[in-house]
């Protein structure tokens, strides 16, 4: 029985004819051909999974390729534009260097120019300007960091200046009102003091000085004031009495021509008569007293030196 199975199972016969021998016959079980087949076949679908996913495995290497491409490409970018604000950065630092530097040698020269001030004002503020100095001499020693004391100091310097000008603007008009303007043009003949009376011939006590020229002679106001009189006064004759509203009072004497009321505001340097001989006088002249809270002081220690 196992012969007639072998017998019965299908086979494939290949039949060989060479030209010159004899026909040759190959016979190959057909049960061998389908597991040859099968192998191939299963090798073949091996193949092609293997080489689906290569080029899978490409496609998402490529993928992953062109991300990390744009991505180096916008970090080149980011880094560029990285370079650009750090050189636009040192750029700024170095104007901001040279601005506050510049600003440093504007502050000294203005504190200069303070300083020249406040001496011919007779102002005495010297901590305040030392501080600022101080204040100005370390701004080129910081970097960014003193951007902000840049600003204070500017501030601060802007409120002293504000400060300083008030301060100048009440000096000088105070100084309006001292009484150093010499009152008429002209030669000195008395002094403050005791001299020998010209009347009298008697020593005396002289309480002003006189200052002798023409009749009709401008007369000026020492300093700003007050007309407080304008009028004849025994002895004095055609009188001005300015109160400069100090403690400081000027009197002018012997007018030929009084020019100002009581009342007037009147400036310095102001014609405010004419010089005259009116009342007890020897000649044509000016008679001048400063009187400081009441008391009769030298006027040659308040006009200025000429």
């Amino acid at each position: 029985m196992k012969a007639r199975r072998k017998r019965d199972e299908p086979n494939v016969c290949f039949i060989i004819i060479p030209p010159t021998d004899k026909v040759k016959r190959l016979t190959i079980p057909l049960r061998l051909i389908k597991v040859a087949l099968l192998f191939i076949a299963t090798i073949g679908l091996g193949i092609i999974l293997i080489f689906g996913s290569i080029l899978v495995a490409n496609r998402n290497l490529k993928d992953q390729y062109k991300l990390k491409v744009a991505e180096v490409e916008s970090l080149i970018e980011e880094n560029k534009n990285k370079n650009i604000e750090i050189h636009q950065l040192k750029q700024q630092n170095s104007e901001f260097y040279e601005k506050s530097a510049e600003i440093q040698d504007k502050l000294m020269e203005l504190e200069n120019i303070k300083r020249q001030l406040e001496k011919m004002a007779g102002i005495n503020t010297s901590s305040r300007g030392s501080s600022l100095t101080n204040r100005a001499s370390s701004i080129s020693t910081k970097n960014f960091d003193s951007v902000q004391e840049l600003e204070e100091t500017l501030d601060y310097q802007v409120e002293e200046l504000k400060n300083f000008t008030e301060k100048i603007e009440k000096r000088l008009e105070y100084l309006k009102t001292i009484p150093d303007y010499w009152p008429a043009v002209g030669r000195l003949t008395s002094t403050f003091g005791n001299r020998k009376d010209p009347i009298t011939r008697k020593m005396a006590f002289h309480y002003g000085i006189d200052i002798a020229n023409w009749p009709g002679t401008n007369i000026y106001s020492a300093g700003k004031g007050k007309v407080e009189f304008a009028g004849y006064r025994q002895g004095y004759g055609k009188l001005i009495i300015i109160d400069h509203q100090n403690g400081y009072k000027s009197l002018y004497a012997h007018n030929s021509k009084l020019l100002v009321q009581v009342g007037d505001t009147v400036d310095k340097g102001q014609t405010i008569a004419k010089m005259g001989s009116t009342g007890r006088s020897t000649g044509s002249h000016l008679h001048f007293e400063i009187h400081y809270r009441g008391t009769p002081i030298d006027p040659l220690t308040i006009l200025n030196k000429q």
